[in-house]
């Protein structure tokens, strides 16, 4: 996972958050994934490609007043979605 890269949900799969954390569905292959945080969730959804991955997370973790120990987890859980290819590399 490059954080300097830019992220956007691959348009290849869809979330939608739930009252557990949320789903994603893979409509290449019909795969369908449950995310039990809802944190990370809304994190995904965030992601527009716009800004590198890092800036996202920093300011995610600020913004929900997260400790910082869990930016690992995250970035592990989204890389864990990039090899699924939930996530993609926004080309610019």
């Amino acid at each position: 996972m490059d954080l300097n890269a830019c992220y956007c949900v691959s348009r290849d799969a869809a979330v939608r958050p739930e009252r557990f954390g949320g789903l994603v569905y893979r409509y290449d292959n019909r795969r369908l994934y449950f995310l039990y945080s809802r944190d990370l969730v809304d994190l995904l959804c965030s992601l527009d490609g716009a800004k590198p991955l890092a800036s996202v997370l920093d300011d995610f973790l600020a913004t929900r007043q997260l400790p910082a120990d869990a930016r690992g987890a995250f970035i592990k859980a989204l890389a864990q979605l990039e090899q699924l290819q939930v996530l993609a590399v926004r080309n610019v």
